[in-house]
């Protein structure tokens, strides 16, 4: 279907406005799935008009870690906390579990590569 709105007009934008939570829900519901490259896909439309969304940077911040893209994670939770001390504690939870993963993954690579090197 056509709309007849069109970028820029008033209903085009409260369209827009309305769009947001809708994605944010949805992104929920594929974080629950584990479908972390949708996750940051709606995420970051979200975040593309609205930057500071803490929900959505949230969100794309563990979408990050599921889909192992750490630097990308650490920086939308922080992000997250400067936003919104408020949430420092849960932050610092998913940080963790960021920190665990890359532990053991240096692990495995050091297991991995031990006694292979010249």
């Amino acid at each position: 279907f056509v709309l007849s709105e069109k970028p820029g007009d008033e209903e085009f934008l409260k369209l827009e406005k309305e769009k947001r939570p809708l994605l944010l829900n949805f992104s929920q519901c594929k974080l629950q799935e584990r479908d972390f490259y949708a996750v940051i896909e709606h995420c970051t439309t979200v975040l593309d008009k609205e930057p500071d969304n803490v929900k959505a940077l949230f969100r794309r911040g563990k979408a990050h870690v599921g889909a192992w893209n750490p630097a990308e994670a650490r920086a939308d939770l922080r992000k997250v906390t400067d936003l919104d001390p408020s949430l420092a504690a849960t932050v610092l939870k998913e940080l963790k579990v960021l920190d665990e993963m890359e532990r053991r993954k240096d692990l495995e690579d050091k297991e991995k590569f031990e006694g292979k090197m010249f």
